[in-house]
């Protein structure tokens, strides 16, 4: 009898996200999956291996659309074109199927809390390097970066850490942030979605925004990340040369959000939709846009990314 994985065996043994797997079905028709008398999708070894070898191509520079519906000998071909040695092509790691190292989030965040907490930078740095090659992007972003961040803002609200020690954590958790969000964005598909990722005027904080792309990445939009900072003249410049249709602002330390909302609205096309990632109030009632929408808490967010699939 032919051994069966569900979506989810298929994702932790392929590398691919549970969401990326529905899309490429979806949208490129690159697997089609039988089905089990309850109607979840099932997966054989080939259709993992076949995830495996798209993963790899997307990875070198190939986009879902050019190599979805190619047959696996094809596929062979195409890495070996890019140099990949047919021994690598042929490993174990394609045809045996191993399941991929898992690592414990729960366990590590307990560890980097304490790291932190007793200001162990080198802990930190050993443990973010190891995990953040083994979860998601998602998983990264809610389970480890973001309770990092808010004990690091209590620490220094209650005195435990100066202004310097506040900076380097800081700095630590964006080039671990930054180098997980580079990294897995040479993986990602195309949804025919263009994400901008910006902060408005006078916001300093970049880590927040780094959250924020690693969760589009999480799901595998093409975005684009402007960074901390952007006036709403060099925003609307980016919006028409990108041909963004998703527009995610952050506002966690500007004071002037409501006017900046308003001024963008005014450049920008009706068909660019625009999400508000932060805790100032912005009147929506005033700015009277169906197509604004305001998220306080990271989880609304992150719901809201995965219905756009």
């Amino acid at each position: 009898m032919m051994t069966s994985y569900t979506i989810q065996m298929a994702s932790k043994i392929s590398g691919v996200g549970v969401h990326t797997i529905r899309a490429w079905e979806k949208r490129y028709k690159a697997l089609v999956p039988n089905r089990d008398s309850s109607g979840h999708r099932t997966y054989t070894k080939t259709d993992i291996e076949k995830l495996m070898l798209l993963s790899e191509l997307c990875l070198l520079g190939y986009t879902i659309s050019k190599v979805a519906k190619i047959e696996i000998p094809d596929l062979k071909i195409l890495l070996k074109d890019l140099g990949k040695t047919e021994e690598s092509i042929d490993s174990p790691e394609f045809n045996l199927i191993k399941e991929k190292p898992t690592v414990d989030a729960s366990a590590s965040i307990n560890i980097l809390l304490f790291a932190l907490r007793t200001y162990k930078l080198d802990v930190i740095n050993q443990e973010l390097s190891k995990i953040k090659t083994l979860i998601s992007a998602r998983d990264l972003a809610l389970n480890i970066i973001r309770p990092m961040f808010l004990v690091l803002k209590e620490l220094v609200l209650n005195g435990s850490f100066v202004a310097s020690q506040e900076e380097t954590v800081l700095k630590l958790l964006c080039f671990h942030s930054g180098h997980a969000l580079y990294r897995q964005n040479e993986r990602r598909d195309r949804h025919g979605i263009n994400v901008l990722v910006v902060g408005l005027d006078g916001n300093t904080n970049d880590l927040e925004l780094v959250i924020v792309g690693l969760l589009c990445n999480h799901y595998g939009f093409n975005y684009s990340f402007m960074g901390p900072s952007i006036s709403h003249e060099a925003l609307s410049d980016s919006i028409d040369f990108l041909s963004v249709n998703l527009l995610i602002l952050s506002a966690q330390n500007s004071n002037s959000s409501q006017t900046f909302v308003e001024k963008t609205l005014a450049k920008v096309s009706s068909n660019v939709e625009i999400v508000f990632n932060g805790k100032l109030d912005i009147n929506q009632d005033k700015i009277g846009i169906k197509r604004f929408k305001k998220f306080i808490n990271l989880e609304d967010f992150d719901d809201y990314l995965s219905k756009k699939l």
